[in-house]
Parts: structure tokens; sequence; C-alpha cells
């Protein structure tokens, strides 16, 4: 399975493979058609939770630009890295237009 293309215009949110759940504010993912299981740090855990509702990342990276005090640019880095692992790990879905 080819793994989508994500950029700064790409609505995504959370996969239908993907079991999450916290553990110690953190978030522990599975996925259960591969049998893997991923453990996010605070950073991954907050990007995690802001995609159960569709977003798109731009947006998602302006909301943890407001939140965290980083140098110019890096969240969206981070942000972009994050989820094109997750997208490649079945964890997270981009979403059609009109959907």
């Amino acid at each position: 399975m080819k793994t989508p293309e994500i950029e700064n215009r790409t609505i995504v949110c959370w996969s239908s493979a993907a079991v999450a759940t916290e553990v110690n504010d953190e978030v522990v993912l599975m996925n259960l058609d591969r049998d893997r299981c991923y453990g996010l740090g605070s950073t991954g855990s907050e990007i995690w939770r802001r995609l159960a509702s569709p977003i798109q990342v731009s947006v998602l990276s302006t909301q943890l630009e407001e939140q965290y005090d980083c140098a110019p640019g890096q969240i969206q880095v981070d942000v972009l890295r994050t989820l094109r692992e997750l997208a490649a790990e079945g964890l997270i879905r981009v979403v059609a237009d009109g959907e």
C-alpha cells in the first residue's frame, strides 16, 4: 500500500486501523492490521489527540505553534515528519474532499 502524500494543505485524521489508549498522559497506539504497538511522546501525543476530527495540517501546525515556544518553522517541520511517519504505519489517513 502506497503512503499518501502529506503536505500543509492535506487534511488528516485517525485511521480505523488504529487503537489508542492513554498511559501516563501519553498515547500508546496499536495498528490491528499490522500487529504493531507504538508509544508517542508528549508532543506526538498532543498531535494525535488533535486528529480525532479531520484537520488540515497547516491548522494543526498553527495550533501547536500557539501552544509551544519553538524556533520559527520548526513545529511545521516536526508535524509533517510525525504525520508522515504515522501515515506510513497506517495509523492516520488522508481525508478525501467532501468527506
